[in-house]
C-alpha cells in the first residue's frame, strides 16, 4: 500500500468519524466508484488510483490534493480567507450597530432638552 491510499483512508476514516459516510458503500456511491473497489481499496488489496482520488478532491473540496498526494501541509484547506471575510462582515456589523447607537443618543439628547425648554 502506498502512501496516497494511506491518505485516502485517513479522508475516508475523517468523513466516517464526522458522519459524512456511513460506511465504505456509502462512501463509494459519493465518490462513484465500485463497492467492490473500495472494498479491495479498504482491505489493503490494491493502491486508490487517479479515479478514486479525482473523484474524492471533487466531491469534497475541503479536502487538499496537495496534502493527499505529498502528505505535505494538512488534510482539510486552509480556512484563513473564509475567516477573515466573516470577521470583516462581524467588524461592520459592530460598526453599524454603534451608529445606530449613537443616532439613538442624538435624539434622545434633543427629547431631554426638548422636556427641559418646554419645563422652563
Amino acid at each position: 500500500m502506498n502512501d496516497i491510499t494511506t491518505r485516502f483512508l485517513d479522508v475516508y476514516r475523517y468523513l466516517y468519524e464526522n458522519k459524512i459516510v456511513l460506511n465504505p458503500k456509502s462512501f463509494a456511491k459519493e465518490i462513484n466508484i465500485s463497492t467492490s473497489l473500495i472494498t479491495e481499496i479498504c482491505k489493503l488489496r490494491t493502491n486508490a488510483g487517479i479515479t478514486p482520488i479525482q473523484n474524492l478532491l471533487q466531491k469534497y473540496t475541503d479536502i487538499d490534493a496537495n496534502w493527499l498526494l505529498t502528505g505535505e501541509g494538512s488534510m482539510l484547506k486552509n480556512n484563513r480567507v473564509e475567516i477573515n471575510i466573516n470577521y470583516k462582515e462581524l467588524a461592520e456589523a459592530r460598526l453599524e450597530i454603534i451608529e445606530m447607537k449613537n443616532e439613538k443618543i442624538k435624539s434622545l439628547n434633543k427629547e431631554v432638552a426638548a422636556l427641559k425648554d418646554a419645563k422652563r
